[in-house]
């Protein structure tokens, strides 16, 4: 671990410097109008992708290239605007209950616990910032990264050369963030994976349960702490699967989901509080209810996956929150209530009515997702945390996140009985059905997570969420409990004495329970939250198949060697598509997803290329495409692609003639070719 920390502090200037890029833009929106600092740092993430998006799309429309002089003038002006704004609404109490400077250093203390448990194991599966993944959606994702910084473009539809469908949406809120950071591509997604996972998702679980239960603080602590022993977030989701903007928007989803309540805790304030509280509106809702729309745009900014999260969470409490308010409401104000109601009624009939024409939103629905699990496994695949999916691997006790998992599930009972904190036992429970139906088989309720493309692994995340303060919440409950054994203990020693006692023990007797459950799960399953990061890092019959060993640094030097100009087609299966991401020259397939995308020279070239000696078809697709160079390697299965069966056109060249070698080593030859 010594050593682990003294290679990772090696890397903290470019971790430093991907942080503030996530946070500096959000604290010039926020500070301005008031915001705390601890709040602020949380909330600015999200905050700052707005403007951020906001930039890129004015950019772009006055042909002003996206980099990181152009957006840091976008955001003095966003600064100056917001300045503006501040001068007439403005908070004048914390966004969260108070913090002393003692506290917030605990609070930092526990977060940085988590981040240390969390990137540690991240970047042993990882191995190195300079490792590619070789996962499907990081290809992409990298790939979209590089075409924004060559393109000077950062807008949901400038990704279309990269992207299979020529001027369609796609949300690119990670990927005009990354392409900030100063390093090249493979790091600076790597690194951002750290900051999101390690960083952003357990700051946002202290804040969350901060909001939720504001006057039980060791709930704040414990949160975050054990949040890391979930391995569905960050390294399922983010690593695994490689869903880096869906992972930035579901690391966005906490702190969304705590601005929401506070504003619902607000609104609910009595009529006579309100009178009592000077400028109430303008000093408190309406500042509030700001950031609450910033937030939230900055997570449907990452991804709209992520609004759908928060709208399922935040339900149970707006109907905490709502109903009371709508019964004080129709006793009071039985006209405004009314209007309120037909309001609320009219904008959801409204938003179902747009989505339900949306032609992308039709197809994400409907999505064919094969099964992850069939009941009964798939109840502890949801509870537990499963690291694998059970029609693959039968469960094991070993890999269940046992401890956590029952006292997420003890809390959510327990809060449901004693009619406290309903409203977050009940979107745990929200979460734990709609990843059961995820998981399958197809029946008449599953289309119901059609939202996040019935997939288990974008489900999960939201059970980690919902679990953590629930977990946490149950050892506060039982640390309090025996620190009673403590109190009758010290009854008779003075008042300060007894307070002192029974503060002291809970808080020793929640700190052993936490360490107990951190040994007894073998280090929060250390083992197989590494496993689940490599999965796309590992070469060899151990890894996604994309790249052999050596091959990466192969490419990477290949590359050097290629004119500016120079154009390279191969199977992308099988490295071909590296040559953009690592070397920064063109391709012909950009992406494993539609990599033909409708083109028929691509799709013509994909089985008919081996015959350019005899078909001059094949050179004609080739001139149309501006190809160069090729890029041969050994047959290979990766993906589920097989390189014969599926890419035969890149398979068995004769490359004696018409070729010359640019850069070889063992199987792997790059070519120019002469034969055209």
């Amino acid at each position: 671990m010594l050593q682990e920390i003294t290679h990772l502090a090696a890397l903290a200037p470019v971790g430093l410097i991907a942080a503030a890029i996530l946070v500096l833009p959000g604290l010039l929106v926020l500070l301005p109008i008031g915001t705390p600092l601890p709040a602020a740092l949380v909330l600015a993430p999200a905050v700052g992708l707005v403007p951020l998006s906001v930039a890129g799309v004015v950019l772009a429309a006055l042909d002003i290239p996206w980099n990181l002089t152009t957006a840091a003038l976008a955001m003095a002006v966003a600064f100056g605007i917001f300045w503006l704004v501040g001068r007439r609404f403005r908070f004048d109490r914390k966004v969260v209950p108070d913090y002393g400077w003692l506290f917030v250093s605990a609070l930092g203390a526990a977060v940085a616990a988590s981040s240390l448990l969390t990137v540690v194991a991240l970047h042993r599966g990882m191995g190195s910032l300079d490792t590619a993944s070789q996962g499907w959606d990081p290809i992409f994702h990298m790939n979209a990264v590089q075409w924004i910084r060559e393109s000077g473009q950062a807008t949901p539809w400038s990704v279309s050369p990269i992207f299979a469908a020529g001027g369609s949406y796609y949300p690119v809120g990670w990927h005009l963030v990354v392409s900030l950071i100063p390093d090249d591509v493979v790091a600076a997604s790597n690194i951002s994976t750290l900051v999101i996972g390690g960083l952003l998702w357990p700051a946002g679980l202290a804040y969350l349960a901060s909001v939720i239960f504001p006057e039980r603080r060791g709930i704040w602590l414990l949160a975050p702490v054990l949040g890391a022993s979930y391995i569905s977030f960050p390294f399922a989701q983010l690593m695994r699967s490689g869903q880096w903007p869906n992972g930035l928007g579901t690391a966005l989803v906490p702190a969304a989901l705590a601005i929401l309540i506070l504003t619902l805790r607000l609104l609910r304030t009595s009529p006579r509080e309100r009178l009592a509280g000077q400028g109430f509106w303008h000093r408190r809702v309406l500042p509030t209810v700001l950031v609450a729309v910033l937030t939230l745009g900055g997570a449907a900014a990452a991804h709209p996956g992520a609004v759908m999260a928060v709208a399922v969470a935040a339900g149970p409490f707006v109907v905490a929150y709502g109903v009371p308010w709508l019964g004080r409401a129709f006793r009071h104000h039985r006209k405004s209530a009314v209007i309120a109601m037909i309001a609320g009624a009219g904008l959801f009939i409204t938003a179902a009515a747009v989505l339900g024409q949306s032609r992308l939103l039709e197809s994400v629905m409907s999505y064919n997702r094969s099964v992850r699990a069939e009941l009964p496994e798939a109840v502890p695949f949801a509870v537990f945390d499963l690291a694998t999916f059970p029609v693959l691997q039968p469960p094991d006790i070993d890999g269940f996140n046992l401890y956590v998992g029952l006292l997420a599930a003890m809390g959510a009972l327990a809060c449901l009985i004693l009619r406290g904190h309903r409203a977050l036992a009940v979107a745990w429970i929200s979460f734990v059905l709609l990843h059961i139906l995820a998981a399958g088989p197809e029946n008449p309720a599953r289309w119901l997570t059609g939202f996040w493309y019935k997939d288990t692994q974008r489900i999960a995340p939201m059970i980690a969420m919902t679990g953590a303060p629930l977990a946490a919440w149950t050892v506060d409950q039982l640390a309090r409990g025996a620190a009673g054994v403590v109190q009758r203990a010290m009854e008779g020693k003075g008042a300060r004495a007894h307070r002192l006692g029974s503060g002291y023990a809970a808080s020793a007797i929640a700190l052993l329970l936490v360490a107990a459950i951190y040994v007894a799960s073998d280090n929060f399953r250390a083992a197989e939250r590494i496993a689940v990061t490599a999965r796309n890092y590992s070469v060899g019959a151990s890894g996604m198949g994309v790249l052999a060993a050596g091959e990466q640094d192969f490419i990477d030097e290949a590359s050097r060697l290629l004119p500016e100009d120079a154009v390279v087609i191969g199977d992308p299966f099988n490295g071909e598509t590296y040559f953009y991401t690592l070397g920064q020259r063109r391709v012909v397939y950009t992406q494993l997803g539609s990599a033909t995308s409708g083109n028929e020279a691509k799709e013509y070239l994909r089985t008919s290329f081996n015959g350019i000696h005899s078909d001059p078809a094949v050179c004609r697709a080739l001139g149309s495409l501006g190809v160069t160079h090729f890029y041969e390697d050994q047959p290979g299965m990766s993906h589920a692609s097989d390189g014969l069966a599926d890419w035969p056109g890149f398979y068995g060249t004769d490359t004696a003639q018409g070729f010359e070698v640019a850069h070889r080593r063992g199987p792997h030859t790059l070519y120019k070719i002469t034969a055209c």
